[in-house]
């Protein structure tokens, strides 16, 4: 259902009609701002508001924008998860209604606190008979703008997109053109997408992309954002060092990929069998893994999808496969593969190898070797249940810890990581987190942000995505003299000690029930349930307070906690505490597009050290004159021949759609409930 467009009841029903658009339910009493166009009689004019309030939420993906662009739509759900503004299809479901250059369909309406003016207008007929350029303009003000009528200060951000809807007779431009909302209901990122008819995908928010050859009709897309704004740069490869042989800390032990319902792992699979062939091919050289005499042993697991994985950068998505039936689009997380020719999962493999944990050299890594799935087909209970679902699952002698990671961030924090692993198997950690320095303003509502003791680095305070109220009012001691937070990458190792604990306590979770949608929330997730949790069992020695306290976390009543429960946790535990490791090594989540784009510049510049097989090949894929950055060379040259380029625009391909997969094809332990 499109919420809040008022349309006549013909438009309507030939909306309904077009194979462009989805059906549609006409609502109306919709705040708008009709304006007349000066050159033209009010009769002639027929203005449609269509409310882009709830287009598209990325939920910290590409991969909504680039699938979806197989599914042309005009829709405002309310939910705005996985939704899009089709621009090739209004212009062309609404090109009768502007028949006269300078015709317009405009609307105004807030998304969150930004007040977005929409128009689209004709401007001049073109080559084809029957058919009018378009100019559709989006204009975004910031939090100040609460009236309508609202025009004095700078915008946010604007897009202009001219092109040629096509004609009854299939004349027009061939792209099609889509408009994202990246960040939900705060409206202030929008991004433009562009596929042509190779399977091309190009995105932009602070750019522009202009076809060449308009004998098709014209295309051009600009989007102007203040905080993004390319400058062109000049750097230089340097001669690729020799890897020089490390010591290992550990023995070389297996990495456990947890999903859910096996939605995308052919496509996991296939990305990590082209990996395993670089490597046996030479193509990729690591350093030697030499593991070390009586190295202690660390489950390595990775959270790939579902579950609270947060990993969704993905280019690829799905139809989410519950019982063999399709069940709404949902992202397929752990494919996208940036121009370092690697997923963000590959280069956290590169990172285990330089630590010592994950055996890469040639002949010891593969799918069924060291590289092993998880199929958890039980309830989604956040990403806290899965990985201690995932760790007891898995069990094995000789096991004492594990280190649960991400598949969304671009990371070589090796060092990090060594120190993760050896403070763990010291027996003083119940949980060793790994941190980096983040802007303040960038870890609202977005990252976790720790407060420790920087002589023993044992964490002190802990408070998962803050509103900025809240991080500039009870947290503002987390912020150090230079406006910066530490904050918690998710990736940390946690004892075997923690994870009994948290499976004495699991009978006593009782379910969080939204009031808004009557659904389940998620109720066993590691940064609001389990590490308070841990951390008060660790600190806390009044009883009554740890009772009040887990009641919180477990959403139960405190005399379900019984005093025998508190002493056997706290037994278990010993003197067992919650530390940080503090990093300046390279890291990103690279869940949306600027942090993507800012972090393939910088591997580009040098300023981001990878390996020199990455950064060769994303140097490839990037020109540092004109901004774009493709996902391979051969793409880069061939989106350079059809459109000129200018600021920030990621290329990628188009993915395949992803369908069931048969447990019994998979490599994998499954839990059921």
């Amino acid at each position: 259902m499109i919420q809040g467009i008022r349309i006549t009841k013909l438009h309507a029903q030939k909306l309904s009609m077009s194979k462009h658009v989805a059906p549609i339910n006409v609502a109306h009493n919709t705040i708008t701002n009709f304006e007349r166009n000066s050159i033209a009689a009010s009769d002639a004019i027929k203005t449609h508001n269509f409310n882009l309030a709830r287009t598209i939420s990325f939920g910290a993906s590409l991969g909504k924008a680039i699938e979806n662009h197989t599914k042309p739509m005009i829709t405002c759900g309310n939910e705005g998860v996985g939704e899009v503004i089709d621009i090739t299809g209004l212009l062309f479901d609404t090109q009768n209604d502007r028949m006269n250059p300078g015709d317009s369909a405009k609307s105004n309406t807030m998304i969150g606190s930004r007040y977005v003016r929409n128009s689209a207008t004709a401007i001049g007929a073109t080559i084809f008979p029957g058919t009018q350029n378009t100019k559709f303009t989006m204009v975004v003000r910031g939090d100040d703008a609460k009236e309508y009528n609202q025009r004095s200060e700078h915008p946010v951000q604007k897009i202009a997109i001219t092109t040629t809807p096509i004609n009854k007779k299939g004349q027009g431009t061939k792209e099609q053109v889509r408009v994202l909302n990246t960040k939900g209901n705060k409206g202030d990122n929008f991004v433009v997408t562009i596929q042509d008819d190779n399977r091309n995908i190009l995105m932009t928010n602070a750019g522009s992309i202009t076809k060449k050859e308009q004998a098709e009709g014209l295309l051009s897309a600009e989007a102007e954002q203040a905080k993004n704004i390319f400058k062109p740069f000049n750097v230089t490869m340097d001669p690729i060092q020799p890897n020089v042989p490390m010591p290992s800390i550990g023995k070389g032990t297996e990495i456990v990929i947890g999903m859910e319902n096996g939605r995308f792992v052919n496509e996991i699979k296939a990305s990590i069998r082209e990996f395993v062939e670089k490597i046996e091919n030479e193509e990729i050289i690591l350093p030697q893994f030499i593991a070390a005499e009586n190295a202690s042993d660390i489950q390595l697991v990775m959270l790939a999808g579902g579950f609270g994985s947060r990993a969704e950068y993905a280019n690829a998505i799905s139809e989410k496969i519950v019982d063999g039936t399709q069940n709404g689009a949902i992202s397929t997380k752990g494919v996208f593969r940036t121009a370092t020719g690697l997923t963000p999962m590959e280069t956290t493999f590169v990172t285990l190898h330089k630590a010592g944990l994950l055996d890469c050299s040639k002949g010891k890594i593969g799918i069924g070797k060291n590289i092993h799935f998880y199929l958890n087909q039980g309830q989604n209970r956040g990403n806290g249940e899965f990985s201690a679902d995932l760790y007891q699952t898995m069990a094995r002698p000789g096991r004492k810890a594990a280190l649960i990671l991400p598949n969304d961030s671009m990371s070589r924090m090796t060092n990090a990581v060594i120190e993760a692993n050896r403070l763990i198997n010291s027996g003083d950690a119940a949980i060793a987190m790994i941190a980096k320095k983040v802007k303040a303003q960038d870890c609202i509502k977005t990252f976790g942000i720790i407060k420790y003791d920087p002589q023993t680095k044992q964490i002190l305070g802990f408070a998962e995505k803050p509103s900025e109220e809240d991080l500039y009012g009870k947290y503002a001691d987390y912020i150090d003299e230079d406006g910066m937070c530490v904050t918690n990458t998710f990736q940390f190792a946690v004892s075997d000690q923690a994870f009994q604990v948290l499976d004495k306590l699991e009978d006593l979770f009782i379910p969080k029930i939204d009031p808004k949608t009557g659904k389940t929330k998620e109720t066993r997730d590691w940064s609001s349930q389990y590490v308070p949790i841990i951390k008060t069992l660790t600190e806390e020695t009044n009883t009554e307070v740890i009772r009040q306290q887990l009641a919180i976390s477990l959403n139960n009543k405190p005399e379900a906690i019984s005093d025998e429960i508190i002493a056997e946790c706290k037994t278990l535990l010993g003197n067992q505490k919650l530390y940080t490791i503090p990093t300046s090594e390279p890291w990103a989540d690279c869940g949306t597009l600027n942090a993507l784009y800012d972090t393939t510049m910088k591997i580009v510049s040098g300023d981001f050290p990878l390996e020199g097989f990455e950064r060769a090949r994303a140097f490839s894929c990037v020109n540092t004159q004109t901004g774009l950055i493709a996902s391979s060379p051969e793409q880069k040259e061939e989106i350079e021949s059809k459109y000129q380029i200018k600021g920030q625009v990621i290329a990628a391909r188009l993915a395949p759609k992803i369908t069931d997969t048969k447990v019994a094809d998979i490599p994998v332990v499954v839990h059921r409930d």
